[in-house]
């Protein structure tokens, strides 16, 4: 039993791509509950912590809900991702009690601006000479960023040093 035919204007993915939305959410969401204490207490965390949860729930459900099966969940999906990802990170670059997110203020602010722009101009369908596809990673792309240096900065913090 396979995926259904791709709807016209719609292409098909492979199956494993689907599992690796989901994947990647499940581990965003958990990355981001287990990185909260190390964030320090304070609103601006919560929320940067709150939001990459939702965008973790977001790749699962357009994990779950592949375009070519239901377009309407997996966009909700997408937006999951687009809005409250980005968000995190303007979110993150508010955040005064947490030496982790002070050091990062500039790329957060830098990567958070990039991709709220790239989501305005993938939803206005304005390709900017990257095509649709490249404007929706322009969109998603740099939560993924922000994670990695965000998390590659926590590890390097508690091997030198406890953050508490």
């Amino acid at each position: 039993m396979g995926q259904q035919p791709a709807p016209p204007g719609l292409l098909a993915v492979a199956p494993g791509h689907d599992a690796v939305f989901v994947g990647t959410g499940l581990l965003l969401a958990l990355g981001a509950l287990l990185a909260h204490r190390a964030l320090r207490p304070g609103r601006a965390a919560a929320v940067a912590v709150a939001s990459i949860v939702a965008a973790g729930s977001g790749y699962v459900l357009a994990g779950l809900h592949p375009a070519d099966v239901d377009e309407n969940l997996h966009v909700l999906g997408a937006l999951l991702v687009f809005a409250p990802g980005n968000a995190a990170l303007l979110a993150a670059a508010l955040a005064r009690r947490s030496p982790l997110l002070r050091e990062l203020r500039t790329v957060s602010v830098l990567l958070g601006l990039l991709g709220l722009a790239g989501t305005v101009l993938f939803l206005s369908r304005v390709d900017a000479g990257i095509g649709v596809g490249g404007m929706e990673r322009v969109a998603v792309f740099p939560l993924f960023a922000w994670v990695t240096a965000a998390g590659l900065r926590l590890l390097w913090s508690c091997r030198s040093r406890p953050l508490s």
